[in-house]
């Protein structure tokens, strides 16, 4: 083996590589060429926030090396429309998803996932380690490197429809969190002739000087002579065909934990990123800790949710979205266990619940107020995940939702669409949502201190009521009309029976609808799950066509499914139109089910003069240390109150031990005891009172725009809650003589 080639392979730490440019330096002529061959190609490297997409990106174009190289050992086939398609083809795997792949120890599956490894590797600083992606794939020239692996916007996939890269910035933006990049490859070779010369090159970042120039160049090291990157002829036996990107001591942010952690590692940076992959990979840690020598398989976090027994219910549903589909899953997650609240962060930030992929990879994220604010279910927010798969999604809504870096959506129309096709799809599943979301609120409702006081409740409600009227921001805290909503109680399972012979439609009928909005249709059978999947054993009829359109079916769990219609904008109050959905399963009997729709006008908006004004039904609660409220939440003693929203009641939790609530306590129990029970009420009522106005205040913030501010507006929810409590103990230690005379004396 070539000696310099040699110690390109060894070089794991900044000084190896410094070392290995000067010994180049004095070996061989070199010289240094911008990358992607732009001066001014700063702004485009770094144009991404976040090293851990970087990363992914790599892996990506691994991946796509892999798929590359099996087509042109297929000959070029031109059928393939999609990755997904040529990964079921090629390598046998169902619908080309890892969900079907139940035993990734199999040899057939343990193959496929060495052909990309990733692997992390210790430099001088322990937070930022050598990350090392190796595929066994298709490989480059040293001519290639400038057009392919070191170029910059290039289009040389997006005609090749199996690959699953093309739409992002490829793994240029990786370049700026790593001091040096090395990168080696070799061409395969398919008539078994000699084999072709291993290529290596190193990108730095120069600064340039800082007297003549505004900023530095990314650059590569190239043979002065041949103007490329520099080649070794050296056996396969030394460097296999395929290709080794290298970034020396990179800055992973919170993503360089050991291995094996279950968040802030690689290993879940790998499962969330790419959360459904279309080929599995192994990660390796090679460092010096506890997991050294530890090998991992991914197959993303899709995989994980579907197959995993941290998942308690599951459903999916195929939309009509546009001219292009999108599918739709979601996961609760189980509430067993100590630590079941945090478990949603083994798979995603407890903010941003709801993932939005291409091809498997992140785009994006939707933040929990769907889940909170408009589903109306706040115990399940730290239980739900979900995932948008925009594999199917047309060309056009695609270029105006997906940036090029892949870390966040953009704020087009077309995303409120598709926020709305969320909740519509979740929505039509509310009524088992709604009994998983009420499992959990009974968890906490089972202490007997946190039984609601029900003179102080009407109070309250009188409160907010008069407060609205008044004027006052937020809208009446009462049940949803919205949709078919159905019962909150668990349905018998429906055995399935071959040949089916049940399908009935559960929903009201007639079923109300409005002109230009989504509605749903659930219905009940004891067929497989999979007949309705198929368009050709499953259909749905509107007669008349022109009332509407059927956008899409969840996935029957249980003998239970929803079937998803959207009326015209053009039908009048009292159009009516007949819906059938229809079972054909074959050699037997087609079954129908039928109900009628009718539009009926929008409810008028209330107001003082516009309607009663409803009650709403408010349980305000005490949280001692000893509840498993205040445990799963991770209060301390500053906190103050949380407010919970369901569809049917407002929850506020109080904490019993705020650290100046006991002060002024301690202070009462000095004077007399019966003056503890005046203080914890007067403190209690107000403070009940701020956090709902407070939470629908932030409710008001959040319709009127969603982004990263969301987290702020929970921060300074807090915030402004302990303000209050500032302000309310401080009133009441003023006043304290006044609220102790108009306590009863102690018998």
């Amino acid at each position: 083996m070539s000696g310099l080639f040699k110690k390109i392979l060894q070089s794991f730490k900044t000084a190896d590589v410094t070392n290995l440019i000067e010994e180049f330096q004095q070996e061989k002529r070199i010289a240094w060429r911008p990358v992607g061959g732009r001066e001014n190609n700063l702004a485009t490297i770094n144009v991404g926030s976040d090293p851990g997409a970087g990363v992914i990106e790599r892996v990506t174009n691994a991946v796509d090396a892999i798929l590359e190289l099996e087509w042109l050992k297929r000959g070029q086939p031109t059928n393939l429309r999609s990755p997904r398609a040529a990964v079921e083809q090629w390598f046998d795997i169902k619908d080309g998803r890892l969900e079907s792949v139940k035993d990734p120890r199999s040899r057939k599956i343990s193959e496929l996932t060495d052909l990309v490894l990733v692997s992390l590797h210790d430099s001088e600083k322990p937070d930022k380690p050598t990350v090392d992606i190796r595929d066994f794939g298709i490989g480059l020239t040293a001519k290639d490197f400038e057009s392919s692996i070191l170029s910059l916007n290039e289009t040389r996939k997006l005609k090749k429809f199996f690959l699953a890269g093309a739409f992002g910035q490829g793994g240029s933006t990786a370049l700026s969190y790593s001091v040096y990049t090395v990168f080696i490859s070799r061409r395969t070779n398919f008539d078994g002739s000699t084999p072709n010369d291993v290529a290596a090159t190193i990108v730095r970042f120069n600064p340039g000087d800082l007297e003549t120039d505004k900023h530095g160049v990314y650059e590569y090291m190239i043979d002065h002579a041949t103007g490329h990157p520099f080649t070794f002829p050296l056996p396969e036996s030394e460097f296999s065909p395929g290709t080794l990107v290298r970034h020396v001591s990179m800055d992973l942010g919170k993503y360089n934990r050991i291995m094996t952690a279950p968040t802030n590692s690689l290993w879940f940076l790998a499962h969330h990123y790419l959360f459904d992959p279309v080929l599995p990979f192994r990660i390796n840690e090679q460092r010096e800790n506890a997991s050294k020598g530890e090998a991992r398989f991914v197959g993303g976090n899709h995989r994980r949710l579907t197959l995993g027994e941290d998942t308690e219910y599951q459903r999916e549903a195929t939309r009509a979205f546009r001219s292009g589909f999108v599918k739709i899953a979601w996961w609760v997650l189980s509430a067993e266990g100590e630590e079941a609240r945090n478990r949603i962060t083994n798979y995603c930030l407890a903010s941003k619940p709801i993932i939005i992929t291409y091809n498997g990879q992140k785009q994006g994220e939707l933040p929990n107020t769907i889940i909170k604010n408009d589903l109306k279910l706040p115990y399940l927010e730290r239980y739900l995940v979900v995932h948008v798969d925009c594999d199917q999604l047309d060309n056009e809504s695609r270029r105006q939702l997906f940036p090029t870096t892949r870390e966040i959506l953009r704020e087009t129309s077309i995303l409120d669409d598709l926020r709305r096709l969320v909740f519509e799809t979740l929505e039509g599943d509310y009524e088992e949502l709604a009994r998983l979301d009420h499992d959990r609120k009974q968890r906490y409702m089972k202490s007997g201190s946190m039984q609601p006081l029900e003179n102080l409740r009407k109070r309250l409600a009188n409160r907010i009521k008069e407060t609205i009227k008044g004027g006052g921001k937020g809208a009446t805290p009462g049940p949803s009309e919205r949709g078919d909503r159905g019962e909150r109680h668990e349905r018998p399972p429906i055995p399935v029976q071959e040949p089916p012979t049940l399908l009935e439609i559960i929903s009201a009928d007639p079923r109300k609808v409005y002109a230009g909005k989504p509605f749903n249709i659930r219905f009940k059978t004891d067929a497989d799950p999979s007949y309705f999947k198929d368009p050709n054993s499953f259909i749905a009829i509107i007669d008349p066509p022109s009332f509407g359109q059927y956008t899409g079916t969840t996935t029957v769990f249980n003998g239970y499914g929803t079937a998803y219609f959207r009326v015209s904008e053009e039908c009048e109050v009292d159009t009516e139109a007949e819906i059938t959905l229809e079972l054909r399963p074959k050699r037997a009997r087609t079954l129908k089910g039928t109900l009628k729709a009718i539009v009926i006008p929008f409810p008028k908006e209330t107001g003082p003069d516009k309607g009663k004004i409803s009650i709403p039904n408010i349980n305000p609660m005490w949280v001692s240390s000893t509840d498993p409220y205040w445990k799963e939440h991770e209060w301390d003693e500053t906190s103050v109150a949380e407010v919970e929203r369901s569809e049917d009641s407002i929850d506020i939790y109080v904490s019993s031990e705020n650290k100046r609530l006991s002060q002024i306590i301690a202070k009462g129990q000095r004077k007399d005891t019966s003056v503890v029970n005046s203080l914890k009420d007067f403190y209690f009522e107000h403070i009940v009172f701020h956090a709902l106005l407070a939470k629908l205040s932030e409710e008001n913030e959040s319709e009127k725009g969603e982004g990263p501010e969301v987290v702020d507006l929970e921060k300074l929810h807090e915030s402004e809650l302990k303000r209050v409590c500032e302000t309310v103990t401080g009133i009441m230690d003023q006043t304290f003589d006044f609220i102790s005379a108009q306590s009863p004396p102690s018998a």
